[in-house]
């Protein structure tokens, strides 16, 4: 963990080292004396930010992925929400979990303490948003109005108000008194990233990956938005005493803090920020101040290949200087006074000629933004001045630098190989982890286990998952297996690996060979009397021939191939009979 300050340029200002898995959440306490973190292989790890030092580490409550983490407003407590669906409470004075809740069917994405401390709300990846009791320790309320898994949640400041944010693209409002929906907004371009209700609760700033918005909920009303495109946004925070937004957004291993002044928008617009310039024109303050990298230059707001008025005036005072330094340092006579007042009218006629080459390059690239032209026209002397040419020394416009060959020192070469190498570590450690979990669930409950593979869409689990299958003896196989490792097979018969096809296709056969002709065999029989047992064996029968025939049409192109993928295409093919799933 990198702890930065966001004071002028942003430093390291300290790092905590521990964790030996992705980091995948993290949180403050109040006083920001204190973080939280928690990984992908389920440890959450408590440091002192003083010290730098870990003060308390939990490596047994969560099986996996500890995705969201909150602090609470008063005491020494965290609550954690994990991939294996699972909210926790913690006493950090204690080495154990307090409070373990269950009723997730799909991961946590969000949680949050309320603001009183006696409430905590998480949602999951099921759309649902439940309601948790603190000093019962029981569940109070159900929120089930999303079609989408859950983003983000905020509770309102001094208001019993909870408000909801979804992939669905839509964010409620809910009454937190009576339990009761108060408004939803209409669906968005994109889905929800993040919320915030402002510090007085006055509105609501809701997140997208490209634009921030501004809402009322009695009645739902969007007051503001405006475009900030800080894609994968992870957090934000209002500033109370500036009134300034602030968004952390990430892409590999940079990360980008965006400032938007909320001041700027509806209903907090303030006139004091749109002042006039040294013209006399009115220039309104940006509302959002994009990160700016101290590598990259700043974007030029002209088109690409156009001059810009600064760099234009730059240009000719330096002409002008170098010509009054030439007259007072040699004295030139009427003669060359009269070529210089012939020049000066030559010098005007470029500088109209050169403003119209820009008026033509800026329509042209505003009708054109995606393909600007790949040349311009050159002038080798656009101003009309007696300029003395420098030798060539290299190609125009070749970069010797990007052709020449860079020798990397040893060190630099040594830490770009241990970084790879640390990665491939995290990677093969987190899918040991996942492999571990698999294992502990087949044994005890094969559904829940198939059902853990199909969530974690991660087709070299599949691939492991699927060699153990083939292994299996077909006496401890069954109709509900068989429909739920389909599934997955046919997710793995979409790679383009010969290696993978391979397993999909060996997998694929023997759950055939255990269950074609009971299928077909169940499906055929008539019963003339009720069979309650007969007919639930007959809808086991139907899902897994349907999903026998959506694997068939899969596998019809692969039967063309020339490796090794072909030829066992082809005889699955043959024992697939065409009028059985036609």
């Amino acid at each position: 963990i990198n702890a930065e300050y966001m004071g002028g340029c942003p430093s390291i200002a300290g790092q905590l080292h521990g964790h030996t898995s992705t980091i995948d959440s993290v949180t403050f306490d109040s006083e920001e004396e204190i973080v939280v973190s928690g990984s992908s292989g389920g440890t959450i790890k408590v440091w002192d930010l003083k010290t730098e030092k870990m003060m308390r580490s939990y490596s047994t409550g969560h099986k996996t992925n500890v995705i969201c983490l909150d602090y609470h407003p008063f005491g020494n407590f965290i609550c954690s929400g994990s991939a294996d669906t699972q909210v926790k409470i913690w006493d950090l004075r204690k080495k154990v979990y307090l409070q373990n809740y269950k009723g997730h069917t799909k991961p946590v994405n969000a949680l949050k303490f309320s603001p009183d401390g006696r409430w905590v709300v998480s949602g999951g990846g099921d759309g649902i948003v439940k309601l948790w009791d603190l000093t019962a320790g029981k569940q109070m309320e159900d929120f089930t109005r999303h079609q989408g898994e859950i983003t983000c949640l905020d509770f309102h400041p001094t208001e019993f108000l909870l408000a909801v944010g979804s992939a669905d693209r839509t964010i409620t409002f809910w009454d937190l008194d009576k339990f009761k929906l108060i408004s939803q907004t209409q669906i968005d371009c994109r889905g929800i990233r993040n919320i915030r209700f402002t510090p007085d609760g006055s509105a609501l700033c809701g997140s997208t990956s490209e634009t921030l918005k501004v809402w009322a909920w009695e009645p739902v009303t969007c007051h503001d938005s405006v475009e900030v495109n800080w894609q994968n946004l992870s957090d934000v925070h209002v500033n109370e005493r500036t009134g300034e937004l602030f968004g952390v957004s990430s892409v590999e291993s940079c990360v980008s803090v965006w400032m938007v002044r909320l001041q700027k928008l509806h209903p907090f617009a303030d006139d004091t920020l749109i002042r006039p310039n040294s013209s006399g024109n009115i220039t309104p303050v940006p509302a959002v101040v994009p990160p700016q990298s101290p590598s990259t230059p700043p974007q030029d707001k002209y088109a690409p290949y156009s001059v810009s008025p600064e760099t234009r005036a730059k240009r000719l005072s330096e002409i002008n200087d170098a010509q009054e330094e030439i007259q007072k340092r040699f004295g030139l006579t009427e003669a060359h006074r009269i070529i210089d007042e012939q020049n000066k009218v030559i010098q005007l006629q470029a500088r109209k000629q050169l403003e119209q080459e820009e008026k033509l390059n800026q329509i042209k690239y505003r009708r054109d933004t995606d393909t600007p032209p790949l040349m311009q026209p050159y002038d080798a002397n656009p101003l009309g001045t007696r300029v003395v040419p420098a030798k060539m020394v290299e190609p125009i416009g070749l970069d010797l630098d990007k052709f020449a060959v860079k020798v990397k020192p040893d060190n630099v070469l040594v830490e770009e190989i241990l970084g790879d190498h640390h990665g491939m570590c995290q990677m093969l450690t987190q899918r040991l982890t996942n492999i571990k979990v698999l294992k502990s669930l087949w044994h005890q409950d094969k559904r829940g286990a198939i059902q853990h593979v199909q969530q974690l869409n991660d087709c070299s689990i599949s691939i492991d998952f699927l060699k153990q299958v083939v292994k299996v003896k077909e006496k401890d196989l069954s109709l509900d297996i068989c429909a739920g490792v389909l599934p997955v097979v046919k997710q793995v018969l979409h790679s383009t690996f010969e290696s993978q096809l391979v397993v999909g296709l060996e997998a694929c056969a023997t759950l055939w060979h255990a269950f074609g002709d009971l299928i077909l065999k169940t499906l055929s029989t008539k019963s003339f009397v009720v069979d309650l047992s007969l007919e639930e064996r007959k809808d086991k029968c139907r899902i897994a021939k349907n999903l026998f025939g959506e694997i068939r049409h899969v596998i019809e192109p692969l039967k063309d191939r020339r490796d090794d993928v072909g030829p066992r295409s082809r005889l699955l093919w043959k024992e697939l009979p065409a009028d059985t799933f036609d």
